[in-house]
């Protein structure tokens, strides 16, 4: 007697609508220094700072739309578009708005390839001093404020190694381009990254870690021949591990937890002297990520959200004795809410000949 072949996944199309909304507080907005933050709070350097708070609640609601076909066995593609916000209580002029794109086509032995688009416009970043600036008189203030538009594209392939084991590898672009008075630091950085994960773990577990390597490549110069402009040129290390797993299940519910450390290093490659905060600059940025999911479905999911980042900065000689510019803390702490359902679904029975 021939096995029983095992029941074929349901096949079709799908369009799926998601919605959320986050609520967190920031503890410190615009990555500050210690130093920078006690000028601050002093209020004699007003004009270095377009901000009433330090500290702020943030609300980000998103939307994305998922079209999902699933052709049969693990073949399947998809498309997710996504938009998000970011809107501050206290610091509108932080406000920003980001639009994404994920094409994803997955194959049979775990196989997968994807393709991401990204576009953040308008990012701001704080007021900074544009050496450049024509006075009408002396006493006037040289800071402006800077922002720019930040464009990212990336490919990743994903390979299944064995029954519990996926390599990965990807490569990313990203475009930096800031306003008139800072086109010194409009930037095109490249990074490449191989990972592994281990998956089919305990209590629905993964684990992940990854390796890569990023160089950043600044113009470090506008249309002045002064000499004077930052070179935010660097390139560096980034490395981090990742784990989830299922904690309690109540019914049809499901509590989960996951938890991630990443590290990055920048050598800054600035060869003027005279640009006292980045030439012969190092920085090591860890960062860590916790969060606890309660999903109900059909539709609805609660997420607790902690994110802990600090930036050490170790500026060459040149730079002020008592300057700790680009070494900061910041802590994130706050709740997310979201829905999915389901807007369209046409399913396909197999065919007589996959029969």
């Amino acid at each position: 007697m021939a096995a029983a072949r095992p029941a074929e996944a349901k096949r079709g199309q799908s369009l799926e609508l998601g919605l959320g909304v986050s609520s967190l507080y920031d503890d410190n907005l615009l990555q500050y220094s210690d130093e920078q933050l006690r000028l601050f709070q002093s209020g004699l350097k007003p004009d270095r700072f377009s901000i009433s708070s330090s500290d702020d609640l943030l609300m980000g609601p998103y939307g994305s739309l998922t079209w999902l076909n699933k052709m049969g066995g693990r073949r399947s593609r998809g498309l997710r578009l996504k938009w998000t916000g970011e809107f501050h209580k206290k610091n509108g002029t932080a406000d920003s708005r980001s639009y994404s794109a994920t094409w994803n086509e997955a194959f049979s032995r775990d196989r997968r390839l994807t393709l991401y688009g990204y576009w953040l416009p308008g990012f701001y970043l704080r007021q900074l001093s544009d050496e450049d600036a024509i006075l009408a008189y002396p006493g006037l203030s040289r800071y402006r404020r800077a922002d720019f538009n930040l464009g990212i594209g990336s490919v990743a392939w994903r390979q299944g190694i064995g029954a519990k084991i996926r390599g990965n590898i990807g490569y990313q672009y990203e475009h930096r381009s800031y306003n008139p008075h800072f086109v010194e630091r409009t930037s095109r950085t490249h990074q490449a990254e191989l990972g592994l994960e281990i998956v089919r773990l305990p209590r629905h577990g993964k684990a992940e870690c990854y390796g890569g390597y990023r160089s950043s490549d600044a113009k470090a110069a506008d249309s002045d021949s002064t000499g004077d402009d930052a070179d935010v040129s660097y390139h560096g290390v980034i490395a981090g591990l990742g784990w989830r797993m299922d904690l309690a299940c109540i019914g049809t519910s499901k509590i989960g937890i996951s938890l991630r450390l990443d590290l990055a290093t920048r050598a800054y490659d600035s060869k003027f002297p005279t640009d006292k905060y980045h030439y012969k600059r190092d920085d090591t940025l860890s960062a860590a990520d916790a969060s606890v999911r309660w999903a109900l479905p059909p539709h609805w999911a609660v997420r607790g959200i902690y994110r802990f980042e600090h930036n050490s900065a170790r500026l060459g000689s040149l730079a002020p004795p008592s300057s700790e510019a680009g070494t900061y803390t910041e802590s994130q702490l706050g709740l997310a809410v979201d829905w999915s359902g389901a807007l369209w679904r046409q399913s396909k029975a197999p065919s007589s000949e996959e029969e």
